[in-house]
């Protein structure tokens, strides 16, 4: 049988209990006073601006109520009232003692940018699938054609207000890229698993080398011709209001606007975008072809993406893209992503003269190529 000891109980003498009380309460009264003290009042706030939010924004926007201090001022307020511009995604705020703050606003990483001809307006979309923001279709850009102004400067008035969109001029008139040639030899290019064997071009005189291997290839390219890229190739011959300054700047409207802009912020142009998509702030994109496309930016590596001019989104299973040296890849739906890639570059690393490929069955890829000389 188990017997119980009783311990002693431990008195704790009133004085202890009473310095200790009073302690906690000095400690809790002094808290009080250095987080509501004058001495760490803020008394200046340094706010910084961001890519396409501009410091008069922020100052615009942020609001510190006087008395406030390194302890007690709002951040949750502050956050709230930045993100009123649809740019910001989060921010940062520095203390720096005794008097100062820093705020610093975070954007959204922009994915792609959806060039919408029937408006003439473009906006932008971070990777999630949500609009931002349209952005400017006037830019200047300098002789590397880097964007010297332009998207700050005039973000503020196509968030107030309008619809996103400036008096902006783009050709649409042109074939889509440089798909086809009469004069081209169409090729078959089987793949493994890596997508990294081909088979050499079949001869033009060879009749049903062309009907077995070339036949999807000429069919898109004549689509190409007439329609698959109708956006993209205005960026190529679309002018360019205001002509070259004498110091070597130049302005950029429509869709070479877009192209720069997106080029800027490492984003994919999305062109050929049907006229009812309704791009809203905030709002999640619900255009099953732009999701299509966006599968794309995600599943590509970040090499391959700096290759690419843009994406033509006809259709889902009609995507395109075309590179940055002039080459049109028929992708189709955005399955097989990571193999589709590797075939392009092991054909554009295995064979001279490609100026078109279809990899819309990565198994079964084709392409077309310049004759040579």
């Amino acid at each position: 049988m188990l017997s119980r000891i009783k311990l002693p109980a431990v008195a704790i003498p009133g004085r202890i209990v009473a310095v200790v009380a009073a302690v906690l309460l000095v400690l809790v009264v002094g808290g009080v006073v250095v987080t509501n003290s004058p001495i760490f009042s803020v008394t200046e706030i340094v706010v910084n601006g961001s890519e396409h939010v501009t410091q008069d924004t922020v100052e615009r926007l942020v609001d510190v109520p006087e008395g406030s201090t390194l302890f007690n001022y709002d951040a949750s307020a502050i956050e709230a009232s930045l993100k009123q511009n649809p740019w910001v995604e989060s921010v940062q705020i520095e203390r720096t003692f005794p008097h100062t703050i820093t705020i610093t606003p975070v954007e959204y990483k922009v994915a792609a940018i959806a060039y919408i001809t029937s408006s003439d307006v473009a906006w932008a979309i971070d990777a999630s699938g949500t609009w931002i923001a349209p952005i400017s279709l006037s830019v200047a850009v300098d002789a590397e054609g880097n964007v010297v102004s332009g998207t700050a400067g005039t973000q503020a008035s196509l968030q107030q207000g309008s619809d996103g969109s400036e008096d902006a001029s783009a050709s649409s008139d042109g074939a889509g890229g440089d798909a086809a040639s009469s004069d081209s030899t169409d090729g078959d290019a089987s793949s493994s698993g890596d997508g990294a064997d081909t088979s050499a071009a079949s001869s033009d005189s060879d009749a049903a080398g062309d009907a077995e291997g070339g036949s999807s290839a000429d069919s898109d390219t004549a689509s190409a011709d007439g329609g698959s890229g109708s956006d993209a190739a205005s960026a190529d011959n679309a002018s360019s209001s205001g002509g070259s300054a004498a110091d070597g700047t130049q302005t950029l409207t429509g869709i070479n606007a877009a192209l720069a802009l997106a080029r800027q912020d490492g984003a994919v142009l999305f062109t050929d975008i049907a006229s009812d998509v309704e791009p809203s702030e905030g709002s999640k994109v619900s255009s099953d072809v732009i999701t299509a496309g966006l599968e794309y930016v995600s599943g590509f590596s970040s090499d391959f993406l700096a290759q690419i001019d843009y994406l033509s989104l006809e259709s889902v299973d009609a995507i395109s893209v075309f590179l940055s040296n002039g080459i049109e890849v028929a992708l189709g739906e955005p399955t097989d992503v990571s193999l589709k890639e590797r075939v392009v570059t092991g054909l554009l690393d295995q064979v001279q003269g490609i100026t078109y490929i279809d990899v819309r069955n990565p198994e079964s890829p084709t392409y077309r190529s310049a004759p040579s000389a």
